[in-house]
């Protein structure tokens, strides 16, 4: 059963002092779909994308995959299809909770887990490459030659998906999205002692990019199609696409 998110009303964080450790990945399926919007749209949006795929083993890796919600859904809403499934994450609870959900569902079989850091995980012959909110948890100086990497590893024909926060250039305007954000939690049950208290526990520990910027490292790792497929205020979903032949 997923836990109802009230960490932030139960503790109290220094400012920069988010992980995710045990308390989090107890309550992270509840955190994320009470946080992100367009959270639901974005797993609905990868089996779609990859049934395109004419790879006859499509080769899934999930960068910080944290409880598996992603290739979960993904495993089950296309049964037929040849998938090699592997989840990375560098926070061990995560993973735990992830193994969790598998046995419960009987996809431990089918979903490859490994701990590790993303910066130094060897990934091959990839079809798709997932990065759902976790680039912006990665340090700013590491994150070109991490998609540079990332590029290298797929398969002609095959995706990188990111979603990510993104920031916005105008200061009025990027202040006013954040303010949308936070009436986006005050409807879904969160008080704002907990926005507050979540906010100052990621400063510094998740910085975002605008729209642009990503887009921009996107084409010097060298990615030749690169697409805005969603974005919500502050919150959005790119596909860069690795041009060739469909299947090799």
């Amino acid at each position: 059963m997923v836990q109802i998110d009230r960490l932030f009303n139960e503790i109290n964080p220094k400012v920069g002092d988010f992980t995710f450790d045990e308390n989090v990945a107890r309550v992270f399926d509840d955190m994320i779909s009470r946080s992100i919007p367009l959270y639901s749209d974005v797993q609905r949006l990868l089996p779609v994308l990859s049934g395109l795929l004419d790879h006859p083993v499509i080769k899934v890796v999930d960068l910080g995959c944290s409880t598996g919600t992603s290739l979960i859904h993904l495993a089950r809403a296309l049964p037929d299809r040849q998938f090699e499934l592997i989840g990375v994450d560098n926070s061990q609870a995560m993973l735990t909770k992830c193994a969790e959900k598998l046995d419960a569902l009987g996809l431990q079989d089918q979903i490859q887990l490994t701990q590790a850091d993303i910066r130094e995980f060897e990934i091959r012959d990839a079809s798709i490459v997932l990065m759902n909110y976790t680039l912006q948890f990665v340090d700013l100086s590491s994150r070109s030659s991490l998609l540079a990497r990332i590029r290298q590893s797929i398969r002609p024909g095959g995706f990188m998906l990111v979603s990510e926060k993104v920031s916005h250039h105008q200061p009025v305007m990027d202040e006013a999205l954040v303010e949308l954000y936070f009436e986006f939690k005050r409807r879904n049950g969160y008080s704002e002692l907990e926005i507050s208290r979540k906010r100052d526990a990621l400063e510094t520990v998740l910085v975002p990019l605008s729209v642009d910027g990503n887009q921009q490292l996107f084409e010097e790792a060298g990615f030749q199609e690169i697409e805005l497929l969603l974005k919500w205020f502050n919150f959005a979903t790119f596909i860069a696409r690795v041009g060739g032949a469909e299947s090799q």
